[in-house]
């Protein structure tokens, strides 16, 4: 049989993610469940690495150089392997030998990425799992068995990431998981973004050292939001910098509830339990 040509390949693929639902993920061929083989693929480093590894949690994703989407996620994942560092994680990113060694390596310095990243020869990879969206994440247990498939999403992406990975690692439970999963609904509108916005600015404030003005924007962006896990955290540290600590503790608690895998919360209420109050 004639070998496909790479756009074929990539038509044939796209046709086929047209005509089928994807079930809440983007690998056509693949299901959570299912044992993902552990392939041995050319690196760009120039050696030869396996997909996966002998770590409790496996996380490989899939990018396009040049892609928005795949920029903003490769630069999520920079701050994720940081947050798991010496933890059992094993990272790799796969990208399709379509690409030019130069376009790659660009994109990974722009990102600052820092783990092992894989050439798909032939797309054989995209094709065995039916990659039809750009980026993809999946993550396996340390059985390899496909635990998420997570194809790009705008809105908490990098918090799903660390909560599927904090839930392999045991540090969450499955409800503190379907929490993360299924958050509250976020106030509609106009009024989320303005939220989002004050929460930004109120980030900006504090890291100037001006705690008041932070506080009355986090405020606000709660105010328009009350289920802004991130904008609770930042409440927290800074009643925690003004030396609130019960104040800060509820805050941090509150972040928790509607996002435990929250790092701000987590690492600023451990700080304040192990310092007891000051008589």
């Amino acid at each position: 049989m004639k070998q496909m040509s790479a756009p074929f390949r990539c038509l044939t693929l796209a046709a086929i993610f047209l005509s089928a639902p994807l079930a809440g993920g983007a690998f056509l061929r693949a299901d959570v469940g299912d044992v993902i083989a552990n392939v041995e693929l050319p690196a760009l480093s120039g050696d030869k690495q396996s997909l996966l590894g002998d770590a409790t949690v496996n996380v490989f994703v899939f990018f396009k150089p040049g892609q928005d989407h795949s920029r903003t996620t490769l630069t999520q994942l920079v701050e994720c392997e940081k947050e798991f560092a010496g933890k059992s994680v094993h990272w790799v990113a796969v990208v399709s030998d379509r690409f030019k060694p130069a376009d790659i390596q660009a994109e990974v310095k722009e990102t600052g990425l820092s783990m092992p990243v894989l050439i798909d020869t032939g797309d054989e990879l995209y094709g065995r799992l039916g990659v039809a969206l750009c980026p993809n994440i999946g993550i396996t247990d340390n059985r390899h068995k496909l635990v998420a498939d997570l194809p790009f999403a705008k809105v908490n992406y990098a918090t799903v990431i660390r909560g599927h990975i904090r839930h392999q690692l045991k540090e969450i439970s499955d409800a503190e998981l379907q929490k993360i999963l299924s958050p509250p609904a976020a106030t509609q509108g106009g009024d989320a973004e303005l939220a989002r916005r004050r929460l930004k600015y109120a980030e900006k404030l504090f890291q100037a050292g001006q705690q008041e003005k932070a506080l009355e924007n986090v405020q606000t962006s709660l105010e328009k939001d009350p289920n802004l896990a991130a904008a609770h955290a930042l409440k927290g540290r800074i009643l925690s910098a003004q030396g609130r600590r019960e104040e800060a503790l509820k805050s941090f608690d509150e972040a928790l509830k509607l996002d435990p895998s929250n790092e701000a919360a987590r690492s600023g209420k451990k700080t304040l339990m192990e310092d007891p109050p000051q008589p």
